[in-house]
């Protein structure tokens, strides 16, 4: 008989597992770039000017604030997937709760620093009293924006998570649904009620507050391994690694916190409210077109964790083609948008007077050229960050948001504003043939398991394709010197396993696939993973019970012996397939 199975070159799940949280990515990241564009919109419309003034002003405190949450939230989420992925939803649900105490305790202590020292912070930001509606308008906004902010890290944390724990759906519609409120309370408070700045702040704060309230069922669902608890001990030390982790792509918030205030000073010094003005409209352009990348990179994310942690090389394969094509397409056609109509965002953010039109023309089209490049390192530093490469992020990451950022902002101020906004592409075009470089070099290539310890393959949902398979799995066993007992049991968990999928989860399907991976550890013991689109249905909760009991079913004899012999099991629906990882 033909063999009807495929090698591990080709890959059936991926697609749909992607489209599923893809969908729901975009749809919170559009919401979450037109809420933060919803407050520069309606102030802008009221206040002109001084409102984007203001607004520009506080990006500093909200980047802080980016780069501990996103740490935390990227960080902790990734470790939740791997653990997830490696059958250990225990330590995957103890993770989340140190992380969740730790973001408490961090968003705290800023919300009360924040609060008691709010004068020198509005110093630091770059106004003082004697600006007069500038400074009004910066510290109404910032006094609602500090004591907001441990809502801002629970929204942020509880999406990261539920994505990571299949809850996509929700995520997104708790996001949508918080943003959009969002814009409904900045219409009310701002451009009904007059209420400036205070208002956009007040409507930011409320749309967590819905946020977080559609998010909060999630974790008391019993197919979901997410819950909230307390931490047990020690826990302090593994939360401070998930945030360690996670600074390696968020530290871009740090940098960019340093370079608005660089930014700030040099401008109001160069073009007065005008310059801070289209600045601050640049910023809320980034937010359309790369958070966008950012979504994208959110989908990636708990594909890439958990195919990292099965060592499923064609999986990822796939997902980086996927994930670098669709977020390419989706951010080239904004991109595109802002080059031939940035007329349009002038008046979307009430930029009306002819010297600030023309400046925000010119630096809108100068920008895009570099937003290409920027979303690609997006996507890059991501993508390393999902694999447990921490430090290839952190390099480029550092490259983009410091290293060369900073010096090309003082060398192009130097032009005046006319040449001021060049500093965008060269800095997203040199940072990344820099890190080309490097990785060319064999620094910072994506490191895995050799590929030659791995054994995959797809097969057709028949009985005659489990058998071929277990007898090159049985040849794999043998060449990594599997000892006979764990050989033999390596290749009856895969038939065993499969054949109670073919018999319970086809239920007489023939179209049916099963990707059964084997990996052979370097610390000798041999991990199995299976993936199928049966339906929902779990081999190990077949009746095991001793033979002539009430409800005993046969072919629970072989998911008994895996039981006993294996040294750990898990199961999950997961994207829409069973997943299943066995360690032997």
């Amino acid at each position: 008989m033909a063999q009807s199975f495929t090698s591990a070159g080709h890959d059936r799940f991926t697609g749909s597992m992607y489209r599923r949280l893809w969908i729901p990515a975009m749809a919170s990241s559009l919401g979450w770039a037109f809420s933060d564009m919803a407050d520069a919109v309606v102030v802008g419309q009221k206040l002109g000017t001084v409102g984007l003034a203001a607004i520009g002003l506080i990006l500093p405190v909200y980047m802080i604030n980016c780069m501990l949450a996103h740490g935390l939230g990227l960080g902790g989420s990734v470790r939740y997937a791997r653990l997830l992925g490696e059958g250990k939803p225990d330590e995957a649900a103890e993770s989340f709760a140190g992380v969740l105490w730790l973001g408490l305790i961090l968003s705290g202590l800023t919300a009360v620093m924040g609060s008691l020292l709010i004068t020198p912070l509005l110093r630091l930001l770059g106004t003082v009293p004697s600006d007069g509606a500038l400074f009004v308008a910066t510290k109404d906004y910032l006094r609602i924006l500090v004591a907001a902010t441990p809502l801002f890290y629970l929204s942020n944390l509880f999406n990261y998570y539920l994505r990571n724990d299949g809850g996509e759906h929700r995520a997104g519609v708790g996001s949508v649904t918080g943003n959009l409120c969002d814009i409904a309370f900045n219409v009310i408070f701002v451009l009904g009620l007059g209420l400036g700045t205070r208002g956009a702040a007040l409507s930011t704060a409320l749309g967590q507050i819905i946020t977080i309230a559609i998010y909060l069922p999630g974790f008391f669902q019993k197919d979901h391994v997410l819950r909230l608890s307390l931490p047990g001990k020690g826990w302090l030390a593994p939360a401070f690694s998930s945030l360690k982790a996670g600074l390696a792509t968020s530290v871009q918030y740090l940098y960019q916190m340093i370079f608005f205030l660089l930014c700030n000073n040099l401008l109001i010094r160069m073009g007065g409210e005008n310059g801070v003005a289209v600045f601050d409209l640049l910023q809320n352009a980034s937010y359309l077109i790369l958070y966008l990348y950012e979504g994208t990179a959110r989908a990636m994310q708990p594909i890439l964790s958990t195919y990292q942690g099965e060592q499923n090389r064609a999986g990822l394969q796939q997902m980086m083609r996927l994930g670098f094509g669709s977020g390419v397409a989706v951010g080239s056609l904004l991109i595109i948008l802002v080059e031939v109509w940035p007329a349009g965002l002038c008046l979307l953010f009430g930029v009306h007077e002819p010297s600030a039109r023309m400046l925000a023309f010119e630096a809108l089209r100068i920008y895009g050229l570099g937003a290409f490049f920027a979303g690609i390192s997006i996507l890059l530093c991501n993508a390393y960050q999902a694999r447990g490469q921490e430090n290839a992020s952190f390099v480029l990451e550092t490259l983009r948001g410091a290293l060369l950022l900073f010096p090309l902002t003082l060398l192009c101020s130097r032009f005046g504003l006319a040449g001021f906004w060049w500093l965008f592409p060269a800095t997203e075009i040199l940072s990344l043939a820099i890190f080309g470089i490097l990785v060319q070099s064999g620094r910072y290539r994506f490191q895995d398991l050799a590929p030659e310890r791995i054994f995959q393959r797809t097969v057709l949902g028949t009985a005659e394709d489990l058998g071929v398979l277990t007898q090159e799995l049985d040849a794999f066993c043998r060449d990594w010197d599997a000892a006979p007992r764990q050989q033999y049991i390596v290749t009856m968990a895969a038939e065993e396993l499969g054949l109670a999928i073919l018999q319970h989860g086809f239920a007489g399907r023939k179209d049916g696939y099963i990707q059964i991976t084997a990996i052979a550890l370097e610390n000798g013991e041999f991990e199995l993973h299976l993936r199928d689109d049966a339906v929902t249905f779990d081999p190990f909760s077949l009746e095991t019970e001793r033979a002539g009991t009430e409800g005993f079913d046969m072919d629970g004899i072989g998911i008994l012996v895996i039981r006993q012999r294996a040294r750990a099991f898990y199961y999950r629906r997961y994207q829409g397939f069973n997943t299943l990882s066995v360690k032997i």
